[in-house]
């Protein structure tokens, strides 16, 4: 059994975040053994892509165009990813939105799926949701990581899951005498 980390990027304006249009992957094993890193084409060929959208996360609407769609990466990530495996996630915005994915392709689940935020909320007894680049902050002291940015995310979910799991303590004291 494998771990694995996720982030998704999504079609957005400033009002709302369109959770069917997967724009952007990013997956990575915790072994640092596997890396998925695309851009993925919207199913509706009259997307657009937002000033707004942009500016958060960097990706254009020239970099959507030639790239594949979901059902194309899922089957690269099934490739990879046996179904004893976990894929962890920061929120439940991710894991909602590649639960629909994949049972829209498959009509299952073909892997195990973790909202990892929701596991760190727990442990710690917050009544909140702290976001991912504040906890990872909190943890590192390292403000400078680029947020909404698909491999950066992920490697900020990757790191917070190795110190937490490294020392649940000592990471839950840390991140609490910051975050209030």
């Amino acid at each position: 059994m494998k771990t694995f980390f996720m982030d998704l990027e999504f079609l957005c304006d400033e009002h709302d975040v369109y959770e069917d249009d997967i724009i952007a992957i990013c997956i990575l094993s915790e072994d640092d053994s596997y890396e998925l890193l695309s851009f993925i084409h919207p199913e509706d060929d009259d997307y657009e892509v937002s000033d707004y959208c942009t500016d958060l996360t960097g990706i254009s609407q020239n970099d959507l165009s030639d790239k594949p769609y979901f059902e194309d990466i899922y089957d690269q990530m099934l490739e990879n990813i046996a179904q004893d495996d976990t894929i962890y996630v920061w929120g439940d915005t991710d894991l909602e939105a590649i639960y629909k994915a994949s049972m829209q392709l498959a009509d299952e689940l073909e892997f195990n799926i973790v909202d990892f935020q929701t596991e760190f909320v727990e442990y710690c007894d917050y009544k909140f949701r702290p976001g991912l680049k504040k906890v990872y902050s909190a943890l590192t002291d390292d403000d400078s990581a680029q947020h909404h940015d698909v491999r950066s995310d992920t490697l900020m979910l990757k790191e917070i899951y190795r110190i937490f799991h490294s020392d649940k303590k000592a990471a839950m004291r840390k991140v609490k005498s910051q975050l209030k």
